[in-house]
């Protein structure tokens, strides 16, 4: 049997009538044997989220302060699930144990391990539900700093998940460091043990459900009607995801790309909808553009000096004086006797003085200025490669809706065409890209 990983997300499992969405969805599929949850979701935008709530307790704890507030919005939560799903279920008692734990052993029990919880409950309760095999995710999944899996782990893994037969239920967004302590992802964390776990028993298929049915071309708050994405490609959803979609953590994806699992982008609440497929990259593909991303924050430093290419190692010093100040980087398009460097805003605005002087000091520079309010929009697709005039078209629009381009930046692949201009013309500026590819 070819098995599918499912990760359902914390709307997913926000409350009673979400976890039997949850089992529908399973019983649609045989092949669906492995889940992967979150933490139950926010069920109203006025509700704080459980690990926020998690992070709060642990804090208030750690200062021997009453944490009886949020802790029992925690316990609400997790009992009104078991409630509603007529469970004769352990969680009370798991529940009074941490309790017990946090007011006498505080100093013990990590942020990591306290924040953990809102996953490892959840799971519990989903198994119960299902009647699938639970698994901890601590210390089964070990990883690096960087998020990579130690071969043993990968080892440990398929063994855990061998029986083909069987429905496994784990948590997400945790596991064991090195050293062996217990560990948390990134927020979105759950996305990358869903990708850990298809690669790892070699799934045919990570399926990852959510509240959208699937990825749009472009921010549905600045492109009204924006049209879905069928299908995207590895590279593609990386270009989209670092210029500011929101899509799957990275972290995720790699570990299916390897092996070239697809990931199907999914929504619970209308399991019919096909969604969005990520995959390897087509051989042949119909659109000019598959998505249009950005971001705003940016500020960006010009930087002329006379013979600046016969400079050996100009670049390299000026980047140096920014990682020196903790200030993160972007993109640098240059000219022969001129270097731009575009930075995040804020990493900039408290060094500002100092990075001048700096660059001022070492590089002597004939002239340096910064400008702020800077947005970076990026149009990527593969089908930009074998179409004449891609670009042209793109200012084109840009031009017609009076919109000054401030930096330009495509690679040599052709996959991605970036460019800065003015915060105040942020959302026109997409809208007019949409409106020329796609409309």
């Amino acid at each position: 049997m070819a098995r599918i990983v499912c990760k359902f997300g914390g709307s997913s499992a926000a409350d009673s009538v979400q976890f039997r969405k949850v089992k529908c969805i399973l019983e649609g599929n045989p092949e669906r044997k492995i889940v992967v949850v979150s933490a139950p979701g926010k069920r109203n935008p006025q509700e704080a989220k459980l690990t926020d709530l998690f992070y709060s307790s642990h804090d208030l704890a750690s200062k021997k302060l009453d944490f009886s507030e949020p802790w029992n919005l925690i316990k609400e939560r997790y009992l009104e699930i078991t409630k509603d799903l007529s469970l004769r279920s352990t969680i009370r008692e798991e529940l009074n144990k941490l309790e017990e734990s946090m007011r006498e052993n505080s100093s013990e029990l990590t942020i990591d391990f306290l924040a953990s919880r809102g996953e490892y409950l959840c799971a519990k309760i989903m198994s119960d539900f299902l009647g699938a095999k639970f698994i901890d995710a601590y210390p089964l999944i070990q990883f690096d700093s960087q998020y990579n899996i130690t071969p043993q782990s990968q080892k440990n893994i398929a063994a855990a998940f061998s029986d083909m037969n069987s429905l496994y239920v784990i948590p997400g967004f945790y596991g064991s460091d090195v050293e062996g302590n217990l560990k948390t992802f990134p927020r979105g964390g759950s996305d990358i043990t869903g990708g850990i776990l298809a690669n790892a028993c070699n799934c045919a298929l990570y399926e990852n459900w959510t509240d959208v049915s699937g990825l749009l071309m472009a921010d549905p708050r600045i492109v009204k009607d924006a049209h879905s994405i069928n299908y995207v490609s590895y590279r593609e959803i990386r270009e989209l995801a670092y210029s500011g979609a929101n899509v799957l953590h990275d972290d995720s994806i790699a570990p299916c790309r390897i092996k070239n699992i697809p990931i199907n982008i999914k929504n619970t609440n209308n399991p019919g909808d096909p969604g969005t497929i990520i995959g390897p990259t087509p051989e042949n593909t119909s659109r000019v553009i598959t998505g249009i991303a950005g971001r705003k924050e940016f500020s960006m430093f010009y930087i002329e000096k006379s013979m600046m290419n016969k400079e050996k190692g100009f670049g390299r010093k000026v980047l140096a004086i920014l990682e020196e100040y903790g200030v993160s980087y972007e993109l640098s398009p240059c000219g022969i006797d001129s270097m731009n460097v575009v930075v995040d805003s804020k990493s900039l605005h408290r060094v500002e003085s100092e990075v001048c002087k700096e660059i001022e000091h070492k590089m002597q520079p004939n002239k340096i200025k910064i400008f702020n309010n800077l947005a970076l929009i990026a149009t990527v697709g593969h089908g930009m490669v074998n179409q004449i005039g891609t670009a042209s078209r793109l200012f084109d629009a840009l031009a017609k809706e009076k919109i000054n381009v401030r930096i330009i930046d495509q690679g040599s692949s052709e996959i991605n065409i970036i460019i800065g201009v003015n915060e105040v013309d942020f959302e026109k500026a997409i809208t007019a890209i949409y409106r020329e590819f796609v409309d």
